[in-house]
């Protein structure tokens, strides 16, 4: 039994007290209000020419009667496209009289032979406004989210004040259309966010902090101190040099710095840290009692995930610069920010940044974030998410372990609060199946899901796992079910161009995980 529970708040997860020490389970977040998502994967059309937004509206005309859309498709605007490895992608976002329609959205996905092979879609059908004209001004909003906020740890001055934000949306319940803001408020550690009725001032929700959380707390650790030595009777002993041998260092290139002299790089930055290491040689060799080690970690292992996605074809993931903090938040968190796309490495017991597990995990959430904005807005969805961070952190992490320990994540992370041999923050090689072992937490049932993909990781090889893993993330709303994301990764993989006994090998692993394979 744990002693103490890595919390990991994901999409609009309220705490009950934010950012206190992490001794009871939350529940996991309810579902985001707002419109049921549905999906349909296969071989859904004949070739086009091409694919284009020309040619996905021409699909969504002629199946929106199936899909249940206007005809004239004239409240769907163009919200962004991409390719992938798999082939294009297009998103359209529902409008109202020029109003976005919160969380309406259409995705229409093509394979390289121009083939539609998945759309998502939630919409609003007959919707009918007095107004698009609020009558509450944006800083009434924010002052009614700010007025239901939980009490929590005090900002740290330093960080200045809350920023906020406030966006008009129409909102769409039970068949009929309310104006709403949306507001998002950002402190050093929570990023709430909350509905208000634009004309009455009616808090809708209560507000809901939107970081994806993952709790527990140059020259870097192999993964960590306890994976590095293979020793799992090391402690922290309060940031003691002298609680890890000096073997559990290595010695690495740090590739991508800008020259500032500051870690500082075309994928990861350590500009949100306090007090940042600096060295105008650009040598970053500190060891675990200084911050500019977790720096060098949190530099070194951001870094490597990108350049590692990018080797597997993909080189719209994440492509930018990570922005982290290793010693701005000293409570026994760590959480990626949907709002800032920045990650905070907390200081509760082990540092976190000491653990490459724990850095990866929220690299994931960043990674997910970035191909489906406002992933996790379910129960459902949350848990992917939170398996597909284990996961992540699992299969990055084993580049590295030389095979010791790599189902057991964030050991090192774990010695503070978890009373196991090995210590383990969670496993990837559960038993669990859907749906009877649901237990309505994000975590917990994260397992279900990081299980199945790394037995099929086990199955199809590390690469070829990971990239499937990757690019049926494209084929997710922000709402996907199991079931929903089961059809996806087995679409990816047929579009990819997998070898059948592959393919069957991901719908067996996943069929005898519980859930339902339709493709």
């Amino acid at each position: 039994m744990k002693t103490k529970l890595l919390i990991c708040a994901l999409l609009f997860l309220l705490l009950s007290t934010a950012g206190q020490a992490a001794s009871k389970k939350n529940e996991g977040p309810p579902d985001e209000p707002g419109l049921p998502s549905q999906s349909l994967f296969g071989d859904l059309s004949e070739p086009y020419a091409e694919a284009s937004e020309q040619t996905a509206r021409l699909f969504l005309s002629q199946n929106s009667g199936r899909l249940k859309l206007d005809p004239s498709l004239s409240d769907l605007v163009l919200a962004g496209s991409f390719s992938s490895p798999m082939g294009s992608h297009f998103m359209f976002r529902q409008e109202y009289q020029g109003v976005p329609v919160y969380g309406a959205e259409v995705r229409v996905h093509f394979n390289r032979a121009g083939r539609v092979v998945g759309v998502n879609w939630a919409y609003a059908r007959n919707l009918k406004l007095s107004s698009v004209f609020p009558s509450v001004t944006p800083e009434q909003a924010q002052d009614a989210v700010h007025r239901a906020l939980p009490s929590g740890p005090p900002d740290d001055p330093d960080d200045g004040p809350p920023g906020q934000t406030s966006r008009l949306y129409v909102y769409a319940a039970a068949g009929e259309g309310s104006l709403v803001w949306e507001v998002v408020r950002q402190t050093a550690g929570a990023t709430w966010k909350g509905l208000v009725h634009a004309h009455s001032g009616k808090l809708l929700s209560a507000p809901r902090d939107i970081n994806r959380y993952a709790t527990g707390t140059g020259q870097v650790f192999r993964v960590n101190a306890i994976v590095a030595t293979q020793n799992n009777t090391l402690r922290d002993n309060n940031d003691a040099a002298s609680a890890v041998p000096s073997s559990a260092y290595s010695i690495v290139a740090l590739p991508g710095l800008t020259g500032t002299g500051y870690l500082d790089g075309d994928y990861a930055s350590s500009s949100r840290t306090k007090k940042r290491a600096f060295s105008a040689a650009n040598s970053f060799l500190y060891d675990r009692s200084s911050d500019g080690f977790s720096e060098t970690m949190g530099y070194y292992y951001l870094d490597y995930a990108e350049r590692y996605i990018q080797s597997l074809g993909f080189s719209n993931i994440n492509n930018r610069q990570q922005v982290f903090s290793v010693n701005r938040y000293r409570w026994d968190n760590s959480f990626y920010s949907p709002n800032n796309k920045e990650i905070t490495l907390g200081l509760g017991g082990v540092d976190d940044a000491e653990d490459a597990d724990v850095i990866l995990h929220e690299y994931g959430h960043s990674i997910q974030d970035d191909q489906v904005p406002g992933f996790g807005s379910t129960l459902e969805a949350g848990s992917m998410g939170e398996g597909f961070g284990d996961y992540w952190a699992g299969s990055v992490g084993a580049q590295f372990s030389g095979g010791f320990q790599d189902t057991c994540l964030a050991e090192w992370d774990a010695v503070s609060y978890s009373s196991t041999n090995p210590p383990c923050l969670r496993r990837l090689d559960g038993t669990k199946h859907y749906p009877e072992d649901v237990a309505g937490e994000v975590h917990d049932d994260g397992e279900i899901w990081s299980a199945a993909l790394w037995q099929i990781r086990g199955a199809i090889g590390r690469a070829k796992a990971d990239t499937v893993v990757l690019q049926h993330h494209f084929l997710l709303s922000p709402s996907a079910t199991f079931n929903q994301a089961a059809d996806a990764l087995v679409t990816s993989a047929i579009n990819l161009g997998f070898k059948p006994s592959e393919v069957n090998a991901i719908r067996n692993i996943l069929q005898a995980r519980g859930f339902t394979v339709t493709v």
